[in-house]
Formats: C-alpha cells, structure tokens, sequence
C-alpha cells in the first residue's frame, strides 16, 4: 500500500484546516486580542519549522515507521517507550476529536441525540474505510473532499465580506506586544505539529525523498486560511464576542443572508467539515492500529482495528462536558504535547540519527 507525496498532501491540508479553522481561534484572540491575526502567521511559521525537522527525520528512516527506527537509534527498551508514548498522545487526541466533534453535531443538528450514538457512527465509518482500504482509501478520499473544503471555505469568505467591520482590527500590536503575540501562536501551532503522525507514514509513502514540498504547503495553506479566517472573526464580532465563542468561524458562516436568499450556509459547512473530521480521525485509527500491532508484535496490523477503536471510543466518552474537552486542546496538548513530542523529541531523534550516521534521502 503506497501513497503519492500530493495525496499526501490532502490529507495533511484536509485534518489541519479541521482543527486551525474550528479550534484555534478563539483562544487566540482571548490571548492576542485583534493581532490575534498575526500570532496565527507567527504559528504558521513555527509550524513550518518544526514540519521540516520531523520529515528530515523520516527521511533518514524512510523504510521505517517511529516503532522501528527509535528502536534502532536508542535501543528495544527506550525505543519502545518512546514509541508507547507517542502511541498513547495519539489515542488520547484521536479521542478528544472525536468527542469535540460529536459534541458539536449533537448541539448543531441533533439536540436529543446521545452523543455516544453520534460518536459510534463516526467510529463505524473510521472503521469501515480503515479496514477496507487502509491509508490508500483515506488518501483517495481526501483527494475528493480536499478540494471541496477550500472551495467552501473560501466561498464563505467572499460571502461573508459585507459584515466585515475593519477597523474592529485597529490598532496593530499596540494593544498585545510581542509576548502576547509569541504566546498566543502556540495554540496554532500546537495543532500544527500534528505533522508528527509523518513518522509513522513515510514507509507508505512512494517517492518519500520528494516529501518536503507538499508537506510545507499543507501547512502554509491552512495557516493562511486560519489568518484570513481569524481576521474575519474579529472584524465580525470583536474581540470580546469572538474570544468568548467555542466555534466562532461557525457562528460567523450563520451571519451569511443575502437578500433573504442565500442562507443557511452552516448546512454546507458542517458538511464539509464532516469530511475534514473523517480523514482525521481515519488517519489516527490506522497509525494507532498499526503503531499499536508493531508494538506488541502483531504481524496483521489490521487485527488491532477493533481494539484500537474500542479504546478511542472509550477514551471520547469520558470527558463530561465540552468544557473538558478544550481544557485538554488548550492546556494539555499546547503546555506539554506540543513542546515534548512535537519539539522536543523529533530534535533529539534527528540528532541522535546524525550521531549514529544514519544514511538521509535527499529532497
């Protein structure tokens, strides 16, 4: 099962814009304030930054999934703990996904629905084109609803320009600083740095020396469309309303009303990021699956699909209100997920690799 580097792409530019769009902004404009704008471009960056060392690192071991080379570089013992650990951060956020996103759908479209039930479905379909197809199906099926996504984003945001109040940005970094500016990108770039499951790709990827390019640009595109769409939010609603709404972006498509006519675009857009969902916790499953059968030495990695799912459905279903969930997005992952295993740990891999010679693939 082999992939293009392009399909690639679509699948990293599909499960970014999911989170950059819906979860970031927000807590980014409680932070920055109206130059909440420019944090998210300063993510954008760091982002890019941390992308390039993770796929160096994976191109070093391009024939290997993370299981099998931090075995190789730091021996079975601490290459398996480090591979459990990471295996663990990715349980735990495919699960904070997957209630984020039932959660959502329960409050938008389905009031008297248990969100249990809505997860299940959810899990059926992740199952479904895991099993059936493995990363190939997933990256096929984020080739058609990639492009669906930018469209409809960028739909959006043309309709939406008549409610836009500009001066709402003023003043530019008077009001913030460069603290506030550094700090508020962290959350950005924290989701971002889901670039990490690039680690456990590079074996299904066909021509992995050719990497680099569309895996930058899965992280500039979405970055810019959380930039645009940031600005949006602020000159909409301000800064007091946008930082105090869970899905402001959201909140901002249901303004949309031309002439009585054109309406209702939040329809289209929980569509669409049903999709965006979809891809992303796929990819999760089978990394997970996978990760998990490498581990504890399963040779049919496919075997590990039910388990893997149990456990993820298990791990959504404990958080008691969406309150929880976003404590977790926003303290957990951004104030130890993204500095140890997004930062940290891919520079000492790389090190550790250059250390021990280990022979790089050249873009």
């Amino acid at each position: 099962m082999k992939i293009s580097t392009w399909q690639l792409f679509w699948i990293f530019t599909t499960l970014e814009i999911s989170m950059s769009i819906w979860l970031t902004i927000s807590p980014t404009i409680e932070i920055a304030k109206q130059d909440a704008w420019i944090s998210l471009a300063v993510a954008g960056l760091i982002g890019v930054f941390v992308t390039y060392i993770i796929v160096r690192v994976s191109q070093r071991h391009a024939t290997q999934t993370l299981v099998e080379f931090a075995q190789g570089l730091f021996g079975k013992w601490i290459g398996k703990l480090i591979s459990l650990l990471y295996i663990l951060v990715w349980y735990s956020v495919c699960a904070d996904i997957l209630r984020i996103f039932s959660l959502f759908i329960k409050q938008i479209l389905f009031h008297d629905t248990p969100v249990w039930s809505i997860s299940a479905l959810m899990m059926a379909a992740m199952i479904y084109i895991t099993f059936a197809g493995s990363v190939e199906a997933i990256a096929r099926f984020s080739e058609l609803a990639g492009p669906l996504i930018l469209i409809g984003i960028v739909i959006t945001f043309a309709l939406n320009i008549p409610n836009l109040h500009l001066a709402l940005l003023l003043p530019i970094y008077a009001d913030s600083g460069a603290i506030l500016i550094i700090k508020g990108s962290f959350v950005n770039a924290s989701f971002l740095g889901e670039s990490m499951m690039i680690m456990m790709l590079t074996p299904f990827i066909a021509k992995p020396e050719k990497l680099l390019k569309p895996i930058l640009l899965s992280i500039c595109i979405p970055s810019l469309l959380a930039i645009i769409a940031t600005m949006m939010v602020i000159s909409t609603f301000g800064i007091h309303i946008g930082s105090t709404m869970y899905f402001p972006y959201f909140a901002m498509v249901r303004f949309i009303n031309y002439l009585d006519f054109i309406q209702n675009m939040d329809v289209w857009i929980v569509f669409i990021w049903i999709f965006c969902v979809l891809v992303k916790l796929s990819i999760y499953l089978f990394i997970n699956s996978y990760g998990t059968a490498q581990l504890f030495g399963v040779k049919n990695w496919r075997r590990m699909i039910a388990l893997t799912a149990l456990i993820i459905f298990a791990i959504s279903l404990i958080p008691a209100n969406i309150f929880g969930i976003l404590d977790y997005a926003n303290i957990v992952w951004t104030a130890y997920i993204f500095p140890i295993f997004i930062v940290g740990l891919p520079l000492v891999l790389l090190f550790v690799s250059h250390m021990r010679g280990r022979s790089v693939q050249e873009v």
